[in-house]
C-alpha cells in the first residue's frame, strides 16, 4: 500500500472507526499521515452550563447554552428583568474589559457565574454605578482547534509529546461552516504497520474536547508511504 485516504464522520468530539480486515501497511516502508480537510458547522458556545448564570437582587438568571457577544448577553438579561430594573453592559474597546451598571446589585459569588467571561472577579456590584472589569473580557473560550490521532508520533506541545496532527482557528463566525482545508499538509509518522482501529479527537488549546453541539464532524486524512 502506498496511499490510502481515510474519511471519518461522527456527530462528536471524537471520531472512531473500526477496519476489518486491518489495513495493513507495509513493514518495510515508513508512513506518514496528514490532515487534508475538516468539515463542520461552528457551533462551539462560549456561554454553557460551567459559567451561564448572574444574580441581580433576588433574581437568579440562566443564560441558554450558545454564542453571545456582550450586546446579546445584554439584551437577554433585560428580557429576564422586570421593567423597573435598568440594566446595561457595554464593552471598553480601550482596555477589552466591560463595562456594568444596574439599579439593582449584582452578585457574582455564586457557582458557575458569567464573571470570568465578563472579566469580573467574584465579587459583588453595587447599584446605580458603573462596574469596569477587573480583568480583560474572555468573550472567546477557544484560542485553538487541535486534531489529535492516536496512530501518529512526532508532535510536541511545550515539552510534552501529544498526537496533534493539525491546529487552527474557525476563520468563520458562529453559525457558518467550517472549512479547513490545509494549503500545505503537515505529515507525521504513523506508529503502528496494521491498523485495525483509529481515533480522531478535537480538542482545544488546553487538551479538552471542544462541545461542537451535535453538528456533523467530518475529517480526512492522507497515510503515504515515504520509502
Amino acid at each position: 500500500m502506498e496511499s490510502i485516504t481515510l474519511t471519518l464522520s461522527e456527530n462528536s468530539s471524537i471520531l472512531e472507526a473500526n477496519y476489518f480486515p486491518p489495513l495493513e501497511l507495509s513493514p518495510s516502508k515508513n508512513y506518514v499521515l496528514g490532515l487534508i480537510e475538516f468539515l463542520t458547522f461552528h457551533s462551539i458556545p462560549n456561554v454553557d452550563e460551567s459559567n451561564n448564570k448572574i444574580k441581580i437582587g433576588k433574581k437568579l438568571i440562566t443564560i441558554p447554552t450558545g454564542s453571545y457577544d456582550l450586546e446579546d448577553i445584554e439584551k437577554y438579561i433585560q428580557k429576564e428583568l422586570p421593567e423597573t430594573v435598568t440594566f446595561m453592559l457595554k464593552a471598553n474597546n480601550n482596555t477589552l474589559s466591560s463595562v456594568i451598571k444596574c439599579s439593582e446589585n449584582i452578585s457574582f459569588k455564586i457557582e458557575n457565574s458569567l464573571s470570568q467571561l465578563l472579566g469580573f472577579t467574584q465579587h459583588n456590584l453595587k447599584p446605580d454605578k458603573e462596574h469596569n472589569s477587573d480583568l480583560p473580557v474572555k468573550i472567546l473560550k477557544i484560542n485553538s482547534l487541535r486534531v489529535e490521532c492516536n496512530i501518529t508520533t512526532g508532535a510536541y506541545i511545550n515539552n510534552q509529546s501529544v498526537h496533534t496532527i493539525h491546529q487552527f482557528f474557525p476563520a468563520v463566525p458562529p453559525g457558518y461552516k467550517i472549512i479547513e482545508v490545509p494549503s500545505q499538509v503537515i505529515y507525521l509518522p504513523v506508529s503502528i504497520k496494521c491498523i485495525d482501529y483509529i481515533q480522531l479527537r478535537i480538542v482545544d488549546q488546553d487538551g479538552d474536547l471542544v462541545n461542537f453541539r451535535g453538528e456533523t464532524i467530518t475529517v480526512r486524512v492522507h497515510i503515504k508511504s515515504m520509502t
